[in-house]
């Protein structure tokens, strides 16, 4: 971000989790190690939709010393977690999908663990009274 035309705020951070199928042979760890993921297919948002989670996991396997082989590509959460269910493969996901509660998938921590950042971002100079309501109601309700 161009720090001198834009302002940005984070205005929620979580954890990252791996979604397993529950007959996966780690499903019963109670945290996995993401090096123990390196010859596991995975299922990830297109870049083009979500560059920002896309690029966050493929350093993370980066970091861990592997390039994840990316086995399918999907533009939803829910279709994510149902290819997971599916044992299509599995899938590093914000821990507010646990909540989905999908019937054949597992959460677990991912060691080291990591997270996800949501900011909102916007044009230094925009003084519409339309934006200026909207970062109200975002810095009042997250920060």
């Amino acid at each position: 971000v161009e720090e001198d035309i834009f302002n940005f705020k984070i205005v929620f951070q979580e954890p990252l989790v791996v979604a397993l199928p529950e007959t996966h042979p780690i499903a019963n760890q109670s945290s996995v190690s993401l090096r123990s993921l390196s010859n596991e297919p995975f299922i990830l948002f297109p870049r083009p939709i979500a560059p920002g989670l896309y690029d966050r996991i493929i350093s993370l396997c980066q970091q861990a010393d592997f390039s994840p082989t990316v086995a399918q590509q999907a533009i939803q959460m829910q279709t994510i977690v149902s290819l997971v269910a599916a044992e299509m493969g599995i899938a590093i996901v914000p821990e507010s999908l646990q909540h989905l509660q999908r019937t054949g998938v597992v959460y677990k921590a991912i060691q080291p663990s990591s997270q996800v950042a949501i900011a909102t971002i916007w044009r230094r100079n925009d003084t519409s009274p339309t934006v200026q309501r909207f970062l109200e109601v975002v810095l009042q309700t997250c920060c």
